[in-house]
């Protein structure tokens, strides 16, 4: 298993590491959009904060990463109630995602 570069090695970048590190401390900041030219660490910093965190608890099969069966959404299949710990997943999203492919978009037919 390959180890990610030191969170701490990093140079520059200081305000993408701040934030960062302050999502980390306060989840309810509710994350971190990173975007920037190739080559710019972003990737490299992300994983490499990922490796610090500590594991989270989440019941097994939760597409959710849901902690209890009262944080389950409705749409999501049911699990069993078997909890185990798993690393802090973090989201690698591609070049060129859209916002209606990452936050979703309005079923127009549905809403009428």
């Amino acid at each position: 298993m390959k180890h990610p570069f030191p969170f701490s090695a990093i140079v520059g970048q200081d305000q993408m590491k701040l934030a960062m590190i302050l999502t980390a401390i306060d989840p309810g900041i509710g994350g971190v959009l990173v975007f920037g030219d190739r080559g710019t660490g972003k990737s490299t910093a992300v994983r490499a904060l990922a490796a610090l965190l500590p594991e989270i608890t989440k019941l097994k099969g939760s597409a959710t990463n849901a902690a209890t069966q009262a944080d389950m959404p409705e749409w999501a299949d049911p699990v069993s109630g078997e909890m185990i710990n798993v690393p802090t997943p973090v989201v690698d999203l591609p070049l060129g995602t859209t916002e209606d492919r990452l936050v979703g978009a309005l079923d127009i037919e549905r809403a009428l």
